[in-house]
């Protein structure tokens, strides 16, 4: 009764690991080198085990000898398997020992069947399944140390039960209680069934190792975008905050620049009222009154357009900018504070090609703008206060530097600058390089800060954007 019944333990598993290995071969070209381990290793057992079922037809060599040792194989290239989810390294002189030693095994075995007795063979086949079943377990371990996969550890002690079913098994080579002598049939059905429901069980535990990790691996991409969702929108946030902050410090001098424009308004209105109420109206003097109070009026709209542009909250924008028109556009939103400090700003010379880079004008404009601020406190103390901007193609970027005449950089400063929270004002907060240098990086380029003989040197660095 006990034969019958390990005979269909053995039949159902064979059935069940080759069905179970041609589904998974069928998306073969979709698995990677850890479950193509796992499915050759099942089709090896579906193939070893049928034909172990088959014994009374095959001879002993192909029914015993050569299932047995296929099946140690199996178990080695499920361990190999494991160890793939975590260890990428090459694997080609495993699989060739591995290949010899089956060779090795299988020739041995065959000699015991024939030479040594059933006992010795019971001993070889059980240690082989036990010891190889033990050695995954000990890769499931190390996966699961590595990624606190649930199922890993589950499968930790599914290959370990394995092994130890199959080493109590060799309790036959001093009982003599094996396959072929069920002096115990209680003791046989117990270690069989827990021996074949233990290797279907790592089937599944497998299984739910490549599930669980493709679930984690989601759960990381998703962390990972809605982390940068986080960083991109914080870093507006404080991209603004950085801008409100260096036009509040700059307040003055927009208010000394505004009101020079509005006096000249309010003066050459009054002349005009003047003369309305005098009677003594002179066409030629009234002209050229509503001519300076256009201009006036302009030239204040023009200050508080960039005002407005430079403090507007924006989202990320990549498109088309001539940077000779960001110079521009930052050139005259720091020239009344240089006006007040007795600085001068030298732009490069106007030219008609213009320089394009793909980026957000606003956002360029706040590098370029915290860069001069940065110069411009640099030589508030100079004998010479000249700050000067140069712009050029070279290869394919586009580089703007901007010179100062200050005492330039320390050696501490020119490895720290850019770093957040690193300043060396007593009121900074060490905030402006370092979103600057955030904002390039969206864009591709990157911000170097150098002395020079007169002073020190930053450098912007963006991809020429070619116009079609």
């Amino acid at each position: 009764m006990a034969a019958y019944y390990v005979q269909s333990l053995f039949i159902f598993f064979a059935i069940f690991s080759l069905l179970g290995g041609l589904a998974a071969a069928f998306y073969f070209s979709r698995l990677d080198s850890s479950a193509r381990y796992w499915v050759v290793a099942t089709l090896l057992i579906g193939a070893s085990t049928l034909a172990t079922v088959f014994r009374d037809t095959l001879t002993p060599l192909w029914s015993y000898s050569v299932p047995i040792g296929l099946s140690g194989t199996s178990y080695m290239l499920m361990a190999f398997g494991l160890s793939r989810l975590y260890d990428q390294g090459p694997q080609l002189g495993r699989l060739v020992w591995l290949a010899l030693g089956t060779v090795v095994y299988i020739a041995v075995m065959e000699w015991s069947r024939i030479h040594a007795g059933s006992e010795v063979t019971l001993l070889l086949s059980g240690g082989l399944f036990g010891v190889t079943s033990l050695w995954g377990a000990y890769f499931a371990h190390a996966h699961y140390q590595h990624t606190a996969n649930r199922f890993a550890m589950h499968m930790r002690w599914v290959m370990a039960s394995l092994g130890l079913f199959h080493l109590l098994r060799t309790q036959g080579f001093v009982t003599g209680w094996g396959l072929n002598t069920f002096g115990q049939e209680a003791w046989t059905y117990g270690i069989w069934t827990g021996a074949f429901v233990a290797g279907m069980l790592r089937y599944f535990a497998y299984f739910g190792i490549r599930v669980q990790e493709q679930a984690d691996e989601r759960l990381k991409v998703m962390t990972a975008l809605v982390r940068e969702e986080e960083g991109r929108r914080l870093g507006n946030r404080l991209a603004q905050q950085d801008r409100h902050h260096s036009l509040g410090v700059m307040s003055a001098s927009f208010a000394h620049e505004l009101n020079q424009p509005l006096t000249a308004i309010l003066n050459y209105a009054e002349l005009l009222q003047h003369q309305q109420k005098s009677g003594q109206w002179d066409p030629q003097v009234s002209e050229r009154a509503l001519d300076d109070i256009i201009h006036n009026s302009v030239r204040a709209g023009d200050i508080i357009r960039r005002i407005r542009n430079f403090i507007q909250p924006a989202s990320l924008n990549k498109e088309l900018v001539d940077l000779r028109g960001v110079i521009d556009e930052v050139c005259a939103l720091v020239q009344p504070e240089a006006r007040r400090g007795n600085m001068e700003i030298v732009k490069p010379a106007r030219r008609n090609t213009p320089m394009w880079v793909l980026g957000d004008a606003v956002q360029l404009s706040q590098v370029l703008f915290n860069v001069v601020r940065n110069a411009m406190e640099s030589v508030e103390k100079a004998q010479t206060r000249s700050i000067r901007l140069d712009i050029r193609q070279e290869n394919r970027e586009i580089l703007i530097e901007v010179h100062d005449t200050g005492p330039g950089l320390s050696e501490a400063a020119a490895e720290q600058a850019g770093d957040p929270f690193y300043t060396t004002k007593i009121s900074g907060l060490g905030m402006g390089l370092s979103i600057s240098k955030t904002i390039l990086a969206q864009f591709g380029g990157r911000l170097s800060l150098q002395n020079t003989e007169n002073g020190a040197c930053a450098r912007i660095a963006l991809p020429f954007a070619q116009v079609v």
